[in-house]
């Protein structure tokens, strides 16, 4: 079944007239899924090794060119159909003498075992760009997926075109999210939710840190997504940082903090929370209280034209006044879509301008060595009247009875 196309396509071309580039070769994954739906596993099983590319013209975005290795035939063939397809290297596959051969497999044999590949990326990537009309072009390579080596070779291959780095201009392009992206950040978003809760049907005086982590990453795997990080901390152990020793034992009294994430369908969640087995004293029901309040105000401050700077400055400036005189923090928040740290974030030096559609997970927490850690951290959806908040479960410190 062909993916859905995730690109923005007005902003795409919007951004790209303005900065005068004519074509965009994406070579990470959140680039080249985005940008054509191809789904390519060896990026995260081989990631110093794969060269797997997207190149798209300006005038012709629906159109991807992929280059890839002979091994992902089927799968392109499978998910993106409409793609132009350069493979390369080599690949070995028999061909059943008894069965006949279904759609897809003809396919593949037609590419794999009949077909001439290309020798090497770079052979495929020139034909690309000779195909797609833009030898003479000026075109933004993703410089943290192309190995230096290939940059250097593509850029002495095709004399008439100008390679300029564009990862940049991938992140700018994929900070404003279209409606299928804000629907895959809220699948993620629930399934996130939902471990948590799991991992909290198992807390008890005694449970350890470690039983709670499985039972969260279970509940992910078993819904279809993928764990990708998993904090779960207990009492003073909340305010440590992350730390990946993980035998602690919940005790009498402690409470618990979550900062965890996942990804569905390429689409990330990170969200924080904290709970208690008993009702936390009055010190903590305040802090609490003051960071809570922080992050609505930064919430609501989330509106098109103002910086990730004022955000920051509003939400912070709300703790201090709610009874944290001295609190501090690099950031509160940052953009969440294929990448946990999409753009902008909320930090002091960050002017970006905010717009309708960007998405944010927005966190203020409270760190205390020889106390623990308070953090809420939500879902927010940058509307014309401020942020929304996308989340399903109660933003409070609950009380687990």
């Amino acid at each position: 079944m062909p993916m859905t196309t995730l690109l923005n396509e007005a902003r795409a071309q919007r951004i790209l007239r303005t900065e005068r580039i004519d074509g965009l070769l994406a070579a990470c994954f959140e680039n080249v899924y985005y940008t054509s739906g191809f789904w390519n596993e060896n990026f995260f099983v081989l990631p110093r090794q794969t060269q797997a590319f997207v190149l798209l013209a300006q005038d012709a975005l629906r159109t991807p060119h992929i280059v890839a290795g002979l091994g992902e035939a089927a799968n392109i063939a499978e998910s993106v159909p409409r793609a132009a397809v350069y493979l390369y290297g080599k690949f070995f596959r028999a061909v059943s003498k008894e069965n006949p051969l279904t759609p897809l497999e003809l396919s593949v044999k037609e590419r794999v075992v009949d077909g001439t590949p290309f020798a090497s990326v770079i052979d495929a990537t020139v034909a690309a760009v000779d195909a797609a009309g833009l030898g003479r072009s000026t075109i933004a390579y993703d410089e943290r997926g192309i190995f230096p080596e290939n940059v250097a070779e593509l850029q002495k291959r095709l004399s008439g075109a100008r390679l300029v780095p564009g990862w940049s201009l991938f992140r700018r392009i994929r900070a404003v999210k279209t409606a299928e992206e804000v629907r895959r950040l809220q699948r993620a978003l629930s399934l996130n939710e939902k471990a948590i809760l799991a991992a909290m049907r198992l807390a008890r005086v005694g449970v350890s840190e470690q039983e709670m982590i499985e039972e969260f990453e279970r509940t992910v795997v078993g819904a279809g997504g993928k764990p990708l990080f998993t904090q779960i901390a207990f009492g003073r152990r909340g305010g440590h940082g992350n730390v990946m020793r993980r035998d602690a034992t919940l005790g009498h009294g402690e409470f618990i903090r979550f900062d965890v994430g996942c990804m569905v369908d390429g689409y990330a969640s990170d969200i924080a929370r904290n709970f208690g087995l008993t009702e936390p004293d009055r010190r903590t029901r305040e802090l609490y209280r003051a960071v809570l309040h922080g992050q609505e105000v930064a919430a609501k401050a989330l509106k098109p034209g103002v910086s990730a700077r004022e955000v920051f400055e509003a939400g912070v400036r709300a703790i201090r006044e709610a009874g944290i005189p001295d609190y501090s923090r690099h950031h509160i928040g940052h953009g969440i879509g294929l990448e946990v740290y999409d753009i902008p974030t909320l930090m002091p030096t960050d002017e970006t301008v905010i717009e309708e559609g960007m998405v944010f997970e927005v966190e203020t927490p409270y760190y205390e060595l020889g106390y623990g850690g308070l953090q809420p951290e939500d879902t927010v959806l940058v509307t014309p009247d401020g942020g929304r908040f996308l989340n399903n479960i109660s933003r409070e410190f609950e009380v687990w009875a």
